[in-house]
């Protein structure tokens, strides 16, 4: 895999955004623009509202702490047929639609990524095995590198594979930071439901550092699933992705969303 960055975006999609028709359209139009001006494009998507979805309609459990979901074998099953299925199969049908060549894979295809299953660890104060979910040892960009290369868009669903357990589930923040990283993009895009992280008074924040992440924490704004949101996206600023912002698909396409930035950055 070439080391040079390409001005390459990851744009990280949730499993909403993959339902809703409108936010591909708009970010469609936003691939398209930066398409245009010479960027190479990466996706990777989560399948929450698939999973939970499809569960129910099998009548099994949904259990999740923190915003992150308990996987067993059934769920794990449901993650075969929807973030490794149709969640990513349609993402690139409508992408195509659109005009956007696109290649679905996954975490497990071509040795993309490789992990084990993660122990179990504290979630205030107590502690949680989230079952077949995996932490990623290794991350091989090889693959994704040659597709963009040829001219596609990689379009990669958040499993990842286990040498001991087989495929697992990823959370799928923690999954885009290490694509990321390994595939040195310029610009980590995640986009969630609301425009931008919101301050206590449910204000959009345009440039949030740090210390205001923490004094939300504090504060307790900052809560339920944009915890562990933001948590991973600090990370991925801190271990050297240039650009992090937060955002939904109609803000990134008018050019808003919550810019991260280190504390001493103006």
């Amino acid at each position: 895999m070439k080391k040079n960055r390409h001005d390459t975006i990851l744009i990280k999609l949730s499993g909403n955004v993959v339902a809703d028709s409108a936010a591909l359209g708009k970010l469609a139009e936003y691939m398209g623009e930066a398409k245009n001006s010479g960027k190479r494009i990466i996706l990777t998507h989560g399948g929450g509202k698939q999973i939970s979805e499809l569960s129910g309609r099998l009548e099994l459990p949904v259990e999740q702490v923190a915003g992150r979901r308990i996987t067993n074998e059934d769920t794990r099953e449901v993650l075969l047929y929807t973030v490794g299925g149709k969640a990513n199969r349609d993402l690139v049908a409508f992408l195509r639609e659109q005009g956007i060549s696109a290649v679905g894979i996954s975490g497990v295809d071509g040795a993309l990524t490789t992990s084990h299953r993660r122990p179990p660890f504290e979630v205030d104060g107590e502690p949680i095995d989230f079952g077949l979910v995996g932490e990623i040892d290794s991350v091989d960009g090889s693959l994704p590198e040659t597709l963009l290369e040829a001219g596609y868009i990689p379009v990669i669903g958040c499993l990842t594979w286990s040498p001991d357990e087989g495929i697992l589930n990823v959370n799928a923040d923690t999954f885009a930071i290490r694509i990321s990283l390994a595939m040195q993009v310029d610009e980590l895009i995640m986009l969630m439901d609301p425009p931008a992280v919101l301050d206590a008074g449910q204000r959009p924040i345009p440039k949030m550092r740090r210390s205001d992440w923490e004094l939300g924490l504090k504060e307790g704004w900052v809560k339920d699933g944009m915890k562990p949101k933001l948590f991973t996206a600090f990370e991925a600023l801190e271990k050297g992705v240039p650009t992090v912002k937060m955002t939904n698909a109609d803000t990134l396409a008018a050019g808003g969303g919550t810019l991260l930035v280190d504390d001493y950055d103006k």
